[in-house]
């Protein structure tokens, strides 16, 4: 499970699209709109509990898309090789992309 608001917004832009209408639209809510739990219950006209527990949900599966499909680990090992090509040996680290493409 992510650690902090960060990573799971993280999450959200690499998964959200996998996520139902319903759960894309209520983390839009709560991560890009930065509305409260107590708003977006109002919004909805359910309860705050509700929308907790569809957060904590939709969170849980796209964590488990990153654990089957590592897209955020391969984007932080790419971005961490790019930027080593800045003072390096450019053809050994295009040789480790490929690896991972």
């Amino acid at each position: 499970m992510p650690r902090n608001r960060k990573e799971e917004i993280l999450l959200f832009d690499y998964y959200g699209d996998l996520l139902t209408d319903h759960q894309k639209n209520v983390l839009d809510e709560y991560f890009n709109e930065d509305l409260s739990m107590n708003e977006i219950a109002d919004n909805l006209n359910i309860s705050k509990s509700a929308v907790q527990d569809l957060i904590k949900r939709a969170i849980k599966q796209m964590q488990e898309y990153e654990d089957k499909l590592s897209l955020i680990k391969k984007g932080k090992q790419i971005k961490s090789i790019l930027d080593k090509i800045k003072d390096d040996n450019i053809d050994k680290y295009i040789k480790e992309i490929e690896s991972l493409i």
